[in-house]
């Protein structure tokens, strides 16, 4: 296999780069936020059903699918340093969009452009972090993975705090926030730009070449990490879309009180992205993942029969387990193609957004027929799925020990 020319810098040099790009990841996935964000505001002041809350969730993660892989595996052999940069211009254009449209389709339209701002920015993302940390690559992934949970757990807060007040023309406040995150990467970008050309880029070798049973171990890998993210996305989803509504319809509670359970739990993921890391740097990739898919299974599966202070603590523990599982199963995929970091980081982050848009489909569709009871019942015993992860084998970092 061709190995991999790209260096890491000085920590001088490369510290502020990984802190930028992280940042850029916590403005691009706060906008990502408005979306689910806004569900109680267009439910009230248009009338949606849970189905068309769940194809405007399709829309944008849809596109996410579609798109990280094909730009992943594009830009692995053309690298467009700039693009980072237009990709951020989408996002502020379904922003303007999003405060103005009056029906579904103009909603789905919205969130379609800011998908294609994060399907720009995730792979090419991705590919910065990789140049900046070097052999650190655990740390700059967890690093960019949660500060991009940070940015999606403000979700609750921008709903209280702006869409509460100001409704759906609070979407135009996050054009500012896109407009700084552009000016962010345009930076960023000379920086990539240059970095490439220092490292002596030189394009991956196809997948078709490899001998034929490192092609059926990838093969095997990414059937199996398949499943654990159709489980783990689609619980997320769950609770991040629609748990809200279990609250207020089922249990009664405020919308207030019902997003605090949703803050909680986005604070777990994000905690657990960023510990993931380091416990499979100490533990083991594998054993790691069999921790997430344990802990956030037994527990998830709790939820729907539990309130007050128990759901809290059940919220915290499974989100945290499950997110732990996610920087951990990209860093597995790299280490069978660690020179294809566009087209891994692009499979893995547009796998979760498909199976997302698959999830909040089915979970809407599901809430409709079946009640929200119901649906979260279903949606909360996915995460069992993930106890396939015991077929993984050994990473082969420690195999080689």
């Amino acid at each position: 296999m061709t190995e991999t020319r790209t260096q890491s810098l000085p920590a001088f040099n490369s510290l502020p780069i990984l802190g930028g790009i992280s940042l850029a990841h916590l403005l691009n996935d706060s906008i990502q936020a408005v979306i689910p964000a806004i569900f109680p505001i267009l439910v009230a002041d248009l009338n949606l059903s849970y189905s068309q809350l769940g194809m405007l969730g399709a829309a944008n993660n849809m596109i996410g699918a579609l798109l990280q892989p094909l730009i992943g595996a594009y830009t692995d052999r053309r690298p467009i340093p700039f693009l980072l940069p237009v990709g951020m211009l989408f996002s502020m254009l379904g922003m303007l969009w999003m405060g103005y449209a009056q029906d579904v389709m103009q909603l789905t339209l919205a969130v379609m452009l800011i998908g294609i701002g994060s399907s720009i920015f995730h792979p090419e993302g991705s590919r910065i972090i990789a140049l900046a940390s070097g052999e650190r690559r655990g740390f700059g992934q967890s690093l960019f993975q949660v500060l991009g949970q940070a940015g999606q757990a403000l979700a609750p807060v921008w709903t209280i705090v702006i869409f509460e007040p100001l409704r759906q023309k609070g979407s135009f406040l996050f054009m500012i926030v896109a407009g700084i995150a552009t000016i962010m990467l345009i930076y960023l970008s000379r920086w990539y730009k240059s970095n490439l050309r220092a490292n002596h880029f030189v394009k991956p070798v196809s997948l078709k070449k490899l001998p034929s049973k490192r092609r059926e171990l990838i093969y095997c890998v990414f059937l199996l990490i398949i499943v654990i993210t159709f489980a783990r996305s689609c619980y997320l989803v769950g609770v991040i879309g629609f748990y809200s509504f279990f609250q207020t319809k089922v249990l009664m509670n405020s919308l207030a009180e019902a997003q605090s359970y949703i803050f909680i739990f986005l604070i777990s993921l994000a905690l657990g992205t960023l510990h993931g890391g380091t416990l499979a740097d100490k533990m083991g990739l594998r054993a790691v993942l069999w921790l997430s898919v344990s802990i956030s299974g037994l527990t998830a599966v709790l939820l729907p029969f539990t309130e007050g202070w128990i759901a809290y603590l059940i919220l915290f523990v499974s989100g945290y387990a499950a997110m732990a599982g996610f920087p951990v199963s990209l860093i597995y995929c790299l280490e069978l193609l660690p020179e294809r970091v566009g087209l891994i980081s692009g499979l893995m982050f547009g796998l979760a957004f498909g199976v997302g848009a698959i999830g909040a489909v089915g979970l809407g569709l599901l809430g409709d027929w079946l009640g929200i009871q119901n649906m979260m019942i279903i949606c909360c015993s996915l995460p069992l799925l993930g106890l396939l992860a015991f077929l993984l084998p050994m990473e082969r970092s420690r195999r080689n020990r």
